[in-house]
């Protein structure tokens, strides 16, 4: 089963990752303008120039009432 290591692993490695949620689209993903979240193709937050910088935020981020990490846990 896909968990939040092997979503930061992926991402580390230069992947760009795509799940559904409570039937919601998500994705991260990378761009000339940096690494960015998006919730139904809007952007969530702001745009990082580092992997290491998105997944910092993610790790605090809240989707509903779980934290990003517990999602895939």
């Amino acid at each position: 089963m896909y968990n939040f290591k092997d979503l930061k692993k992926d991402l580390l490695v230069g992947r760009e990752i795509e799940f559904k949620y409570n039937g919601e689209l998500y994705s991260i993903s990378n761009s000339s303008k940096g690494w960015v979240l998006c919730h139904n193709n809007e952007i969530i937050g702001n745009y990082f120039k580092d992997v290491n910088n998105i997944m910092n935020y993610i790790e605090q981020l809240k989707i509903g009432n779980k934290y990003f990490r517990e999602i895939f846990e």
